[in-house]
């Protein structure tokens, strides 16, 4: 109860709507999971009662249980006459009498075997709550280890979440790929049902992914609720040393499941297309692309929370811890970030770029984009030299996109601003339509079309070698969008 009673009053401590932005959300992250913590520990303290009360019932029914025997067999004996046969029913009583004791002890002592052993299954609960308390990002020190969990004298302990800071690819990715394994077999105890069954699509499709030619798992991360999905993300190329690298942030039903496998493909073709252009100018640059799903978007358009920011607001969050573990671990001391956000994923990098993710991003394209909370690039600490948006034609989200101002998402993205005659677009757009590029004899490119085309056969679309020059940072080799 007073477990219950502390979680309750840290819970009235959230930051609520009187308190805003970057810190107030990383403070409500940090109090939420304090509440939790205080809960579980609340339910395992539960759980404890309940074994302490069962094991005292299993000793009182043996005691009653023996009582019983022994006064059975002292009635027994007591009603014995004397004679010649007293010897042999003394002996009859007193084999009854041992085969009922013998009887109680093993009965009491397997209920009181199995109590102790289901209250032990109650100590990695305990250990794990332990091991989730890294509020402000703090990990676990090796000193912090809990007894048992070093396998052999000098080994490192098994972390929960991906530490870039060794700027060292191929290791990290080891790591990575032993946690996701650690986390499959621990996913496959659960019972059957949906929650099993994602977590284990989660780690299917970054098995998939990784299967892809050049690709690494550079990040991973355990969530400490099952029912959540697990952020990753994998990389093609070595993020540490190249010269360029993009970060791609998924929209809508881009769940690591449902979108991580395609995400690395893209990457893929991405990385070739930057490399094809860089050969065709004559640069002698390395690349690498990043798929990231580390936030959990809405499940599909017609979800309550895929019309509010919440889902972006905590993502935001998460991108920019990433874009910084990134920017520290970086061996190349000239190397630029590239932010790709597509639709939904638009508006969680806005939002990150707003609340500092700008210092660790050097330009940034927004496509199929609902809106990103700002009117114009200097909100997002961007310019109109770093920042573009993609939209084509056809795609269905320009009628939201509209409705951007309405519901607090800033400026429609594709808004004509009309000045002296002259007409732009709010925000600096590039092409999304089939044609020539800038660069002599180089490859016609096709169009893009609908909501979900940005992204895809990068090599061939023209939407692709617009990522590709933004990724190079050569944006005077872009095509630009004008509007009529």
């Amino acid at each position: 109860g007073e477990l219950t009673d502390l979680a309750q009053t840290v819970d009235t401590a959230a930051p609520r709507d009187q308190w805003a932005g970057g810190a107030a959300i990383a403070y409500a992250r940090a109090n939420s999971e304090q509440r939790q913590v205080l809960t579980r520990l609340a339910e395992l303290d539960r759980k404890i009662a309940w074994h302490v009360n069962a094991s005292a019932d299993v000793v009182t029914a043996g005691r009653q249980n023996l009582d019983s025997v022994r006064d059975w067999v002292n009635a027994a004996v007591g009603s014995v006459p004397p004679g010649r046969l007293r010897e042999t029913m003394l002996m009859q009583i007193a084999n009854k009498g041992l085969a009922e004791l013998s009887e109680i002890i093993e009965k009491t002592n397997g209920d009181a075997n199995a109590i102790a052993e289901s209250l032990r299954r109650l100590g990695p609960e305990f250990d794990e709550i332990r091991r989730s308390l890294r509020f402000g990002d703090v990990k676990e020190s090796p000193e912090d280890t809990l007894p048992g969990e070093e396998s052999e004298e000098g080994s490192e302990p098994e972390w929960d979440k991906t530490d870039l800071s060794s700027g060292d690819i191929e290791a990290i990715d080891e790591a990575n790929r032993e946690l996701l394994q650690r986390m499959k077999a621990e996913y496959q105890q659960l019972p059957d049902g949906k929650v099993k069954q994602d977590r284990l699509a989660d780690i299917a499709a970054i098995e998939a992914a990784l299967d892809e030619e050049g690709s690494h798992l550079l990040y991973l991360e355990r969530p400490d609720d099952p029912s959540k999905m697990i952020p990753a993300a994998t990389v093609i190329g070595d993020p540490f040393t190249a010269d360029h690298v993009s970060v791609a942030v998924p929209g809508v039903g881009s769940a690591t499941r449902h979108a991580i496998d395609n995400m690395t493909r893209e990457a893929r073709d991405l990385k070739r297309e930057a490399d094809n252009v860089a050969r065709a100018v004559n640069m002698q640059t390395t690349t690498a692309t990043i798929a990231w799903t580390g936030y959990d978007p809405p499940p599909e358009l017609k979800d309550p929370s895929a019309w509010v920011d919440d889902r972006a607001q905590a993502g935001a969050s998460d991108l920019t811890s990433f874009l910084r573990e990134l920017d520290a671990a970086s061996r190349n001391p000239n190397q630029t970030v590239a932010l790709f956000g597509h639709s939904y994923g638009s508006l969680t990098s806005g939002i990150a770029l707003r609340e500092g993710a700008s210092a660790y991003v050097d330009n940034a394209v927004m496509y199929g984009s609902p809106g990103f909370q700002v009117t114009k690039p200097a909100d997002l600490g961007m310019t109109d030299n770093n920042f573009y948006v993609m939209t084509t034609p056809d795609d269905p989200i320009k009628s939201v996109s509209r409705l951007a101002p309405l519901h607090g998402w800033g400026a429609d993205p594709n808004e004509v601003i009309r000045e002296g005659g002259q007409s732009r677009y709010r925000f600096e757009h590039l092409e999304t339509d089939g044609g020539l590029t800038p660069i002599p004899g180089y490859e016609e490119k096709m169009g893009a079309s609908g909501h979900s085309e940005y992204p895809r056969d990068a090599t061939r679309r023209m939407t692709g070698y617009n990522l590709a020059v933004i990724l190079l940072n050569r944006p005077d080799l872009a095509v630009r969008e004008f509007p009529e």
